[in-house]
């Protein structure tokens, strides 16, 4: 006899491996080329064994047994049972079988008391149909004194009429879905009147109350609705007295704009009276509006501005532009000019004015200087020639045009002082209205406009 040297069971000499526990008995030689193996795999279960093992270690059967199948046998192993698997027996499957109580109340399952006999199963339905019938009901298997399980109510399948349990969501021997049951619709709320308020006092109390009156919008409020009463825009007064603008020279000349609103715009093609093929008029350079009876001119400070034919001697500011001919000027006002520097020989150069000096300078077209003339006291006058200024080639001017006078208190005027020649403009003061009259002329960018009234 020989001792398993794992579970110690005595075993025939012969024996190659233990009966109880099926461990090898005594180390046998490994087949050549074993070293160079990837491993076996077991001719009874199947199962993949590491290189250098000997024992299956799913079903314990020896690899290299002399049962062991020749390299070349195709035969099919035959059917094995794992030993950790054992054939359960009927009353361990109708357990595992078995449901709980709370899963058999879920499902629509009644479970009868202990003693009471099983209900009987429902007539088969579907018999005259050729189908089969549902399964009978199948007892708990918890023991001879468990209860036993049985079928509810059950429904029938519209399409094969199989009874199916009512928890059943689709038919079990078909696969037909059961439609859902529609909710309940819910009850209307009671409403419960005292009897002491009757109908009576809350008709009369709605036909004697006086109808509420529209509440008052609050700052910030949206518009009204559509059907609320919207309020009257007032319409535009009218001016108080007639009056146009007449275009004076051009392709456009004798062309007229009759001022109808209150305030009428001159600018671009936007404005009231628009010059939008102007390059050099902006969308809104000046306004036209009648106050208390009048008609006043004002720049909207734009850079080209707006400029008013000269009637009378005007007082000038510094810095104050105007136009004589197609001269664009400024009067830059009182100026210091140094003194020389002392030399020897001294620098030459032409007489210095003497006392105050003020300076007019010619603004070139893009805002760039040209002629710069400084002069004293009493004047300075602009022409074609014989003047303090003189611009031969410009055949608007005349030969003496427009003079700068001084006073003996600093002050200077623009005074026109040729006869019926082309005028001096001088530009309105940004946001200072000047009030306008009949024939009055004025310049915005390359358009010269009369005023005519009535």
């Amino acid at each position: 006899m020989v001792t398993c040297p794992a579970c110690g069971k005595e075993n025939s000499e012969s024996a190659l491996e233990c009966k109880r526990c099926r461990a090898p008995m005594r180390e046998q030689e490994a087949p050549a080329g074993d070293a160079d193996s990837l491993g076996d795999v077991c001719r009874r279960c199947e199962a993949y064994n590491e290189p250098g093992v000997r024992v299956c270690t799913n079903c314990g059967l020896s690899l290299f047994g002399e049962d062991a199948a020749a390299p070349g046998d195709k035969t099919p192993p035959e059917a094995f049972t794992p030993p950790t698997r054992v054939p359960e027996t009927l009353s361990e499957e109708l357990r595992a079988l078995a449901i709980s109580d709370e899963e058999a109340e879920e499902a629509g399952l009644t479970l009868p008391r202990k003693g009471a006999a099983l209900d009987k199963p429902p007539p088969a339905g579907p018999a005259a149909s050729g189908r089969r019938p549902p399964p009978a009901p199948v007892s708990a298997g918890k023991g001879a004194t468990s209860p036993g399980i049985t079928l509810a109510a059950q429904k029938a399948c519209v399409n094969c009429s199989a009874l199916n349990p009512p928890a059943a969501k689709f038919c079990f021997d078909c696969g037909t879905p059961f439609a859902k049951k529609a909710a309940p619709a819910p009850a209307p709320p009671s409403i419960q009147v005292d009897a002491a308020l009757g109908a009576e006092v809350y008709e009369d109390a709605t036909m004697e109350s006086p109808p509420l009156a529209a509440p008052e919008p609050l700052a910030g409020d949206l518009p009204v609705a559509a059907e609320s009463v919207a309020e009257e825009i007032p319409e535009e007064q009218a001016p108080p007295f007639v009056a146009r603008l007449v275009q004076e020279g051009g392709p456009a000349q004798g062309a007229e704009f009759t001022l109808a609103h209150l305030e009428n715009s001159i600018g671009g093609s936007a404005a009231h009276i628009g010059f939008g093929d102007d390059a050099f008029v902006a969308p809104h350079a000046a306004t036209l509006a009648f106050v208390d009876e009048r008609l006043v001119l004002r720049d909207e400070g734009s850079a080209n501005g707006v400029y008013l034919r000269v009637r009378e001697p005007v007082a000038l500011e510094p810095f104050d532009l105007f136009v004589a001919g197609e001269r664009l000027l400024r009067y830059d006002g009182p100026v210091e000019v140094p003194e020389g520097v002392d030399a020897d020989p001294p620098f030459l150069g032409a007489p210095r004015p003497e006392g105050a000096i003020v300076r007019v300078t010619e603004v070139l077209s893009g805002a760039r200087t040209g002629r710069t003339c400084y002069r004293s006291a009493p004047s300075i006058s602009i022409g074609r020639a014989g003047c303090d200024l003189n611009f031969p080639a410009d055949a608007l001017l005349a030969s003496r045009h427009a003079e700068i006078r001084f006073g003996e208190d600093g002050t200077a005027l623009l005074a026109d002082v040729a006869e019926g020649g082309s005028g001096v403009f001088l530009r309105v003061r940004p946001q200072q209205p000047v009030e306008l009259q009949a024939g009055d002329v004025l310049r915005v960018g390359q358009q010269q406009l009369r005023l005519e009234l009535g």
